[in-house]
């Protein structure tokens, strides 16, 4: 790596993700009470509001509840079906408490070949892993 920068240098603190309608009550559940995440509806006049999460450091995502978002996303048991969607990563101080939180939501987990880290899927089909704040690494 050189001290140079040029292009593209940093991924920005925002995600917008599509969810169909259908896993709407449920992905908020996910993040609103399983998560204790801070969650607030949007409206831009859409046919439903727009579900905004955040986090403390400034970060966060959108999701745009629609109609065009796949109904039957993949809902992994593996890693069959599960490269369809966007897989994040959330980071907490608390990684073995909250991958317990969401086994008790009934949050389908899974092991990627290439990774020794366990992921969820959400509600819609997004797949997730959670980090320590301190993780360094792949």
């Amino acid at each position: 790596m050189t001290s140079q920068m040029s292009g593209i240098t940093a991924l920005g603190p925002r995600v917008h993700l599509f969810v169909h309608p259908d896993h709407r009550a449920e992905f908020t559940r996910l993040f609103r009470d399983v998560l204790k995440c801070k969650v607030v509806e949007r409206e831009f006049g859409l046919t439903h509001p727009v579900l905004l999460v955040q986090f403390d450091d400034g970060s966060g995502f959108s999701v745009e509840f629609t109609e065009l978002a796949e109904l039957n996303a993949p809902r992994p048991g593996g890693d069959a079906g599960a490269f369809r969607g966007t897989w994040i990563e959330f980071r907490t101080n608390d990684v073995p408490g909250y991958q317990q939180r969401m086994r008790e939501a009934g949050l389908q987990e899974f092991r990627h070949i290439g990774s020794n880290h366990l992921y969820f899927s959400a509600p819609g089909g997004q797949v997730f892993r959670l980090l320590d704040v301190a993780y360094e690494g792949p």
